[in-house]
């Protein structure tokens, strides 16, 4: 699907392609260097295209929290692979201190997308999703650190919580906590 998806980023005007590394399997470590070698080839593929493949942490996929952001990033070398930072995610899989402790381990320059969400413990101690503005993600201080680095690309709300009654009313509420830590 590599090709259609170069074409469709170039109909909208756009250099990057989002991508995710398969779904997760239990024992990724006997497949991680053949997973990292599609990586490489389908970024070096985007490249030659003039198109930014973005690997986004997902919490269902092999690349799920930000320490295996960095492993990921750091073992694929290539200037057009970038990551989709999303510390939502990775509390979702468990990486309760995705930001700022996995963050920090993070190459600050490969970061070309970041998605806004939160995740917190619920009352049967499962994580769950949440409100921007509430969860182990501490928003304000990551909007700092993406300032304190000079990033410059996009910041996009995920509107995967929907305890707000209505889907609308869940993302008015998720938008209003993502303004409220923007502006502190």
């Amino acid at each position: 699907i590599l090709e259609p998806c170069i074409a469709l980023a170039k109909q909208f005007k756009t250099g990057k392609v989002r991508c995710f590394d398969f779904w997760r399997i239990e024992d990724v470590a006997p497949h991680r260097a053949a997973i990292d070698e599609k990586l490489r080839t389908a970024a070096e593929t985007a490249g030659k295209q003039g198109i930014l493949l973005i690997l986004e942490n997902e919490f269902a996929c092999n690349t799920a929290t930000g320490r295996e952001s960095a492993r990921a990033m750091n073992a694929i070398k290539t200037p057009h692979l970038a990551l989709n930072w999303d510390p939502g995610n990775a509390v979702m899989r468990g990486e309760l201190d995705a930001f700022p402790t996995a963050w920090d381990l993070i190459p600050k320059n490969r970061i070309h997308h970041c998605h806004v969400k939160n995740a917190i413990k619920g009352t049967d101690g499962k994580i769950e999703w949440a409100p921007v503005d509430k969860g182990y993600v501490d928003w304000v201080a990551q909007f700092r650190a993406l300032q304190k680095m000079g990033y410059r690309e996009v910041v996009s709300l995920e509107t995967h919580w929907h305890g707000g009654g209505t889907p609308e009313q869940s993302t008015r509420i998720s938008w209003a906590g993502m303004k409220k830590c923007l502006q502190d």
